[in-house]
């Protein structure tokens, strides 16, 4: 497979690094071109997504720059207004009232939005469980959430930086599925999966030699939605099953609420679909290339939920529904919560308000690009928005 050298233009649109974050990521290549040496040359997509994304204290996630809000590379819903942490409380107000046990596990807490929101309702939960991988996230939550919440409150919060011995609760996940690296597939004939390698001074594409899980996964999708055309490059996500097995293992009592962007799988994998949804993240442009800025961007692939539902099935789980975000929110209270947070006199700041709807529900914004997968175990509850569907 020829080299793929990266693109000047694209790289002259984007916003250029200064000389710390330039050193941190030569860091990190360092890092990545020991890990291909000792592979032999090519390590999978999906080991490269993992060391740039989560390596420790170098990768995106876990280095020490500025990700989430204005000052970083992209923003999510608990940013873009309160309202969707409300709207969420009223979810889990509900839940706790049908029996679930009084606890919240969210997973990668971001800017600590979410939690703050949450737990500035009432009926919030007894304790407030993150679990979060990131040191300096982990840090920018606490001072956050210790700014924001009485101390009361505050002592409800804890950190974990790995699954609890048992767990017993609501668990949430708002853009975490989309952060699991994935392996890449592409066909030229045949099925192959890419890898990438180093080539003097830049990271090239190369193919795997061998046959793989992945490649495996790809034939059998093109037998049920193909025929593709050459040059089709589509991601595969082999992490749903192990990370549902993970989480059954140490839960009992549990309802899951998933929130992320993707597809149903035959829209995910359709022919037309040529690319497939590789996206970057770079201080608020959005491109598809995932070797050039290794360790200053964001990479994610937009989210298979009939394979998240299969996984979650596979591992004990009930799957509740899936519902658009909007839908979610807006059976969920959002135009109230909008109108007892959003009286003013103030044109202006009534025009913000209605401006947040718009964006967390509206079809053409979050509301349908979004989704929540809604997963249950052990317990016998009624999620209204989803049995609605």
């Amino acid at each position: 497979m020829s080299s793929y050298h990266p693109s000047e233009a694209l790289l002259a649109q984007l916003p250029q690094p200064d000389s710390v974050e330039i050193q941190h990521s030569q860091k990190l290549v360092d890092l990545v071109v020991a890990e291909i040496e000792k592979q032999g040359g090519t390590i999978s997509f999906h080991d490269y997504m993992n060391l740039l994304l989560y390596a420790p204290t170098l990768g995106y996630y876990s280095g020490g720059l500025a990700k989430i809000g204005n000052d970083g590379d992209f923003v999510t819903a608990p940013e873009i207004s309160p309202l969707f942490g409300r709207t969420l409380a009223n979810q889990c107000r509900q839940l706790f009232d049908q029996g679930c046990p009084r606890r919240i596990l969210e997973f990668g807490a971001g800017s600590g939005k979410l939690c703050e929101q949450i737990m500035h309702k009432p009926g919030k939960p007894d304790s407030y469980l993150i679990l979060e991988l990131s040191a300096d996230l982990r840090q920018r939550q606490q001072q956050y959430l210790k700014q924001v919440l009485t101390p009361e409150v505050f002592d409800r919060v804890s950190w974990l930086d790995s699954l609890p011995d048992k767990f017993n609760g609501i668990v949430l996940a708002n853009e975490v599925l989309d952060a699991m690296p994935v392996n890449l597939v592409k066909k030229n004939k045949d099925w192959f999966e890419l890898g990438v390698g180093f080539d003097g001074d830049r990271f090239v594409w190369n193919y795997l030699p061998d046959a793989s899980e992945a490649v495996s996964s790809a034939e059998n999708l093109e037998k049920k939605f193909g025929p593709y055309d050459e040059g089709y490059t589509t991601e595969i996500n082999l992490n749903y099953l192990p990370w549902f097995k993970a989480l059954g293992d140490c839960t009992d009592q549990v309802v899951a609420l998933l929130i992320d962007y993707g597809y149903e799988c035959a829209e995910y994998y359709h022919p037309s679909r040529q690319q497939g949804t590789l996206l970057c993240h770079y201080r608020h442009r959005v491109h598809s290339d995932p070797i050039i800025l290794p360790g200053l961007q964001d990479i994610t692939a937009s989210v298979d939920f009939d394979g998240v539902a299969d996984a979650a099935e596979g591992a004990g789980f009930d799957v509740v529904g899936l519902v658009s975000q909007g839908r979610f929110l807006l059976e969920n209270g959002l135009l109230d919560e909008a109108e007892f947070n959003g009286r003013s006199d103030n044109t202006l700041a009534q025009l913000d308000v209605a401006q947040q709807i718009k964006t967390l529900s509206l079809p053409d914004e979050m509301g349908e690009k979004f989704k929540v997968i809604a997963l249950k175990k052990n317990l016998d509850i009624n999620l209204p928005a989803f049995s609605r569907v």
